[in-house]
This record gives C-alpha cells, sequence and structure tokens, in this order.
C-alpha cells in the first residue's frame, strides 16, 4: 500500500492546490471515494448505498452531498487517483499516508479510520509455531515488499530476530487470492501473511495455523486501512469533511447494530460465489475484528519506517498525520 513514487508524491504538492477537481464547492453533487474490494471498506458502502453522508449534512442545514464511489484494483490506483484529482478521498494503508503526508508536505493527511482488521500470517506448515521456525527454502506470500503486511513481518523480524530484514529473502509477492490458493494447493509457497476474508478461509482448512497476528506487533485494533484526502479538499468543503466523519460513526454503529443487514448490504455492492450471506455476518460478528474512526498502531508504523529510512522524519504524535475533525479520539 505504499506504492507511492517521490516524483507522484512531489507533485501533489503544486497538484493538491492547482488542480479544481480537487476543491470543488459544497453544492456538488456527489464526493468520489477511491477504494478497493473487500469487507474492510463497508463502512463507506453503507454511507453510499443509505446516503449518510447528506442525512449528516441535512442535519446541518447543509446542502445534501452524497458518496459516490469509484473500486479499483491495487493500492497505486488509490494514490493516482488521490494525485491526479479524478477522486476527493482515497482509502490507504497507514504507512501510505505517513509516506504520502510527509513527501507532500501536508498536503494529503488521513480523516478517519475505516476498519482495523488484523493482519494474520498463516501457515500449512506444522514445524512452524514462530517466525523464528521458517528455514530458508519456506516462502512467504504477501501482497508487495511496500505493503503493510511486509512492513508488519519486518518489524516482527526485528523485535524477534534482532534483524527486520531477517525474513526478506523468503518473501515472494503474490495478489491474495492466487497466494491462498498457492499455499492450500502446496506449491513452494508455504505461509501467507493476509486479511479478511483469506485468513477466515484459510483458518477453515485443518492443514491451516496461526503463526502471527498484527495486533502482536502494532497494538490491538490497529488501523488496516483508512480514509485519506487532499488539504485543499478539506480546507474548501468543511462541513462535507465533518460530515463524512459522522457518518462514517453511523455506518460503522449500524454495523455493529445489525451485522446481518451489513452483510446483505456488502453483498449486494459486491456480489461474491464465494461468500454467502451468512459467511460475512460471521466475519462482521468475529471480535478481532472492528469498525472505528480513531486510528490505531500508526506511531508504531512511524517509529519503524523513521528508523529504516522509509521517513525522514515521524510525526510527533498520531494526529500531526490527520485532519482535526478525529484528533480528540483516543488513537495510537
Amino acid at each position: 500500500m505504499n506504492g507511492i513514487s517521490r516524483r507522484h508524491a512531489l507533485g501533489a504538492i503544486a497538484g493538491a492546490v492547482a488542480l479544481p477537481g480537487l476543491a470543488r464547492a459544497q453544492a456538488a453533487s456527489d464526493v468520489r471515494v477511491i477504494i478497493q474490494f473487500g469487507v474492510s471498506y463497508l463502512p463507506l458502502m453503507m454511507i453510499e448505498e443509505e446516503k449518510l453522508l447528506g442525512a449528516a449534512l441535512a442535519e446541518q442545514g447543509a446542502p445534501r452531498v452524497e458518496v459516490k464511489l469509484q473500486r479499483v484494483s491495487g493500492s497505486n490506483a488509490v494514490n493516482e487517483g488521490l494525485l491526479a484529482g479524478t477522486a476527493d478521498m482515497g482509502v490507504m494503508g497507514s504507512p501510505s499516508i505517513l509516506i504520502l503526508a510527509e513527501k507532500s508536505r501536508g498536503a494529503f493527511k488521513g480523516l478517519a479510520s475505516c476498519s482495523s482488521f488484523p493482519m494474520v500470517l498463516n501457515t500449512v506448515l506444522d514445524r512452524v509455531k514462530t517466525i523464528a521456525d521458517f528455514q530458508s527454502q519456506d516462502r512467504i506470500a504477501l501482497p508487495a515488499t511496500t505493503s503493510p503486511q511486509n512492513l508488519c513481518l519486518r518489524m516482527a523480524a526485528e523485535k524477534s530476530l534482532g534483524d527486520a530484514k531477517k525474513l526478506d529473502a523468503n518473501v515472494v509477492n503474490l495478489p491474495h487470492p492466487d497466494a491462498m490458493a498457492a499455499m492450500l494447493s502446496g506449491t513452494e509457497v508455504s505461509a501467507h501473511f493476509t486479511n479478511a476474508p483469506f485468513a477466515q478461509f484459510e483458518a477453515d482448512d485443518k492443514r491451516v495455523h496461526r503463526v502471527l497476528s498484527s495486533e502482536e506487533v502494532l497494538g490491538k485494533a490497529s488501523t488496516f486501512v483508512l480514509l485519506a484526502a487532499s488539504t485543499k479538499f478539506i480546507e474548501q468543503n468543511p462541513k462535507v469533511s465533518a460530515a463524512m466523519v459522522k457518518a462514517m460513526d453511523t455506518a460503522m454503529q449500524r454495523i455493529k447494530a445489525d451485522p446481518a443487514k451489513a452483510a446483505a448490504l456488502y453483498l449486494k455492492q459486491e456480489p461474491s460465489k464465494s461468500l454467502s450471506p451468512e459467511y460475512v455476518e460471521k466475519i462482521l460478528r468475529d471480535p478481532e475484528n472492528v469498525f472505528s474512526v480513531a486510528p490505531g498502531g500508526v506511531m508504531a508504523y512511524a517509529d519503524f519506517m523513521q528508523r529504516t529510512g522509509q521517513l525522514k522524519t515521524k510525526p510527533a504524535k498520531w494526529q500531526d498525520s490527520f485532519f482535526p475533525f478525529i484528533q480528540e479520539r483516543q488513537g495510537s
């Protein structure tokens, strides 16, 4: 999720000011939000489906504006949409917003956490109980060397093995569906660092057991993906921005109150041949999977990323990488 080139990121400084698409008036008919696929993005799907942004604005006596979701495959497409001004907001991982906020000199920041689903390292190797048990021939699949999964693995290796790069040679880059299929079919891939729903699919297989969770590395309820926006858009649309946070809160409350209804809404937005409503509801009821606008684990990432050279300077506190609307929340 950190696939941001220096050229594109630095270009955001000027682009956030110059691109008219990033500074639309509050009377705009929609707010364009770019997301990827998966249940982690459910709060935004609910906001779009149930028109929660417009309702929050109406309570303020402001003109109704609704969310219009744009789906892409791959974190680079999210970053490019924000940088090019083809989207007003986008969902990304904590490492991405830390890098983007630094390189754009604050032209982009986080607005709210979207979901705090744990990343899970699963394996089919009985001999592997901890990451210290991986051998040179074992292959650990994850989406990219710049992904939160790889950062988390490096953080765990630094803590447990004394070397953040100790398992770098074991890592192979594969999309989650391919990685899961490779591990379960008995190829050279013997472990997979993943997240919902693949973590749940794999856990259903009796050959699979968990080696590590991101909660052990980053802390309980660490943010998996968060909603980000340009400073220019936020400044031009303060009421919309505040209402967006309120809509996120409302969506998360509704998911918790009625996970069966939320599961049906998810499958309406993203029909699936492999996911039943009952299975999605099971994921939503799992106490490990949390929806919260308050971010978690941001400073744990920042500490590590500065120490390993991915950030020149770390923010003094997590609030420095987020807009004011959630800065009174209990984050980390």
